[in-house]
């Protein structure tokens, strides 16, 4: 299928950092959240600072900025780990000051997603074939019965997350026939 390894080529030089092939928790960070160095974490009309890679397994973002009031300093941190081949846990933590005040993760089997939607582009996606589960600290944060299928927020490129996913099944778990 050359049309499948050009898209599955095209991610991995497009997102290698120092001419690295893409770690599995990079891929799905990508897929599922738009996650990669230099991302803008965007919600609504808020746009945050320029997100930093810390680490690559698990693959760690953070924004580190002003609070909206300004008399605090606020981090985002978004963290992937690998669970097994096709299953991963994504976390998104708000802290300020360096004390936590939201994380909600998700536990994600990714075997069986074939494909990504995109709603409210791309701030919303879904993941068509994806079963999760979420804890959160947060009322309300984890409804898993509306949007079974959803993830959010999303900062990157559709056409890329595409790309990510033909990617992920390829190199780190296939889908089954």
């Amino acid at each position: 299928m050359p049309g499948v390894l050009s898209v599955v080529a095209a991610f991995a030089l497009a997102a290698a950092p120092n001419g690295s092939a893409p770690t599995p928790e990079e891929t799905v960070a990508y897929f599922v959240h738009g996650l990669e160095q230099g991302a803008i974490p965007k919600y609504g009309q808020q746009a945050d600072e320029p997100l930093k890679q810390v680490s690559r397994s698990p693959a760690v973002f953070t924004s580190t900025g002003p609070n909206e009031v300004g008399d605090r300093t606020e981090t985002l941190r978004f963290t992937v780990t690998k669970l097994s081949a096709c299953s991963y846990k994504a976390e998104q933590q708000f802290e300020e000051d360096g004390e936590p005040y939201y994380r909600l993760t998700y536990t994600l089997d990714l075997s069986a997603v074939t494909a990504i939607g995109f709603d409210n582009p791309p701030a919303t996606i879904s993941l068509k074939g994806l079963t999760k589960s979420c804890t959160t600290d947060t009322d309300g944060s984890c409804d898993l019965t509306s949007e079974p299928e959803a993830t959010g927020p999303f900062f990157g490129e559709p056409r890329k997350a595409e790309q990510a996913l033909a990617y992920f099944h390829e190199k780190f778990c296939p889908l089954k026939p």
